[in-house]
């Protein structure tokens, strides 16, 4: 049991008693009883960290942990913070041991920040070099751009030592089990937590991909055919559909979402085809902009049928050198829109073949690509 006292002093003198006499003390106690000690933070150097790494006692991907999913141009802007002197947020560690007697050995498990030190050692291991950032998602210094290019080992004895050097700020954890540690990381977690998919990606990539997205998300279009609610946009839900529909034109069509982190990491700093593939998509956009109303009073406005629509149209558009009128498609696509509107067991043809590709797994890649060909079919029969 940990017990604590405070005791304020405190005293008053009555009407009729002498000026000065302390008649009373008032104390006050506050106990703490089987209340653990709160953690000491303490630091360690990023050599530590190296070392350990190099004996294989630092565990960096521990079952609670995420993915290691930054981009290069994050890796770059935290290495900048170091050379820069900018303090970076401190780190969990969990320290336990394995083995007996002469076997038994000790680990540090990272509860929290294993993306940062898994950037930090993966330059001094010149695993990549400081890239040219863009001065609105990752503004470096002058220190940091005058080393452009170079890796942990080109860079001079005396920035490496800086970086050798540079002080981690850590919590240390001992004696916690699995189910502690989980629930810790949940805590340190928590807002990042209630975050959705794209609300993590808007947190954590702030380049040239991102900038794409918000762009396209702003056009006017979506609110003609209402694809989006407003709680759509407060999650950015919004912005998320957009980008599965921009990685169509960037790299055709996905197996559900499961790319689209690589796509906002890969496309971070650089974008080579970022210009091109905006206006690819308006393009698109564009065409789609002849057929509005029908997707707009249809069930074409909904998730599944608007990305393989987009992506029809897309394909079409790849293949034309003219700008496409949809419009005499309009009669076919209202007819299988109302066709869908009948019970399962009465659909027919071509209404139930794309009825089995939204039924079950309706975003896997092979549903998605059918869909899309059977709308592509409905277009071709027009132009």
């Amino acid at each position: 049991m940990v017990l604590t006292t405070s005791i304020t002093r405190r005293s008053w003198t009555p009407r009729g008693t002498a000026p000065g006499r302390v008649l009373s003390w008032v104390g006050r106690f506050s106990v703490r009883q089987n209340m653990p000690d709160p953690p000491k933070p303490n630091t360690l150097a990023v050599s530590w960290f190296y070392g350990e790494e190099q004996k294989k006692t630092l565990i960096l991907t521990p079952k609670y942990q995420r993915n290691p999913i930054w981009s290069i141009g994050q890796k770059c802007f935290l290495i900048d913070s170091i050379i820069f002197g900018c303090p970076i947020p401190q780190v969990y560690i969990n320290i336990k041991t394995e083995g007996l007697g002469r076997e038994k050995k000790t680990l540090y498990e990272v509860v929290d920040g294993q993306q940062r030190l898994r950037a930090i050692l993966e330059f001094l291991n010149n695993a990549w070099p400081l890239i040219a950032t863009t001065a609105k998602s990752y503004p470096v210094s002058d220190l940091y751009k005058r080393h452009i290019g170079k890796k942990y080992s080109e860079l001079p004895d005396s920035l490496q030592n800086v970086i050798w050097d540079y002080p981690i700020a850590v919590q240390e954890l001992r004696g916690k089990g699995a189910q502690e540690i989980q629930a810790l990381f949940r805590r340190l977690n928590y807002v990042v937590e209630s975050l959705n998919a794209q609300e993590l990606r808007h947190s954590q990539y702030f380049g040239e991909f991102n900038d794409a997205v918000e762009t396209l998300t702003k056009e006017q279009f979506w609110d003609e055919i209402s694809l989006f609610t407003r709680r759509d946009s407060q999650r950015m839900k919004d912005s998320e559909f957009i980008s599965e529909l921009f990685v169509v034109v960037v790299d055709g069509v996905q197996d559900q979402q499961k790319s689209l982190d690589k796509f906002y990491s890969d496309y971070d700093v650089v974008f080579p085809q970022k210009s091109r593939s905006i206006s690819r998509f308006r393009h698109v956009v564009a065409a789609m902009e002849s057929i509005k109303e029908t997707i707009r009073d249809t069930r074409l406005r909904n998730k599944s049928d608007f990305y393989a629509l987009f992506a029809a149209v897309n394909e079409l558009k790849l293949a034309a050198s003219r700008p496409l009128d949809l419009s005499d498609a309009a009669k076919d696509l209202v007819k299988l829109s109302k066709a869908l509107e009948a019970p399962a067991e009465e659909l027919t043809g071509m209404s139930q073949e794309y009825y089995t590709t939204i039924i079950e797994g309706g975003n896997k890649i092979a549903k998605r690509k059918r869909r899309m060909e059977l709308l592509r079919d409905i277009f071709a029969k027009h132009l």
